[in-house]
């Protein structure tokens, strides 16, 4: 049979336990929200770099075009 104080040690040793495992668990679920949000985030960003580049590769031909022009005239 378990002393006074043995029950109340289990008691306490559980508690903590249980508690311990709760903070986990919400961290856990806080930490995947914000890897979640993160993600979407760097989607995001993929696509307007994406959009950025093919911007800067349009405007390379274009001037590309230009300096066609006015070279072809000749000296």
């Amino acid at each position: 049979m378990m002393e006074s104080g043995e029950k109340e040690m289990r008691q306490v040793f559980e508690d903590v336990t249980t508690n311990n495992v709760k903070a986990t668990v919400a961290y856990s679920n806080e930490t995947r929200i914000i890897v979640r949000d993160l993600e979407g985030k760097i989607k995001l960003l993929e696509g307007q770099l994406r959009q950025s580049n093919d911007k800067i590769e349009e405007l390379r031909r274009m001037i590309t075009n230009l300096q066609a022009k006015a070279f072809s005239g000749g000296t």
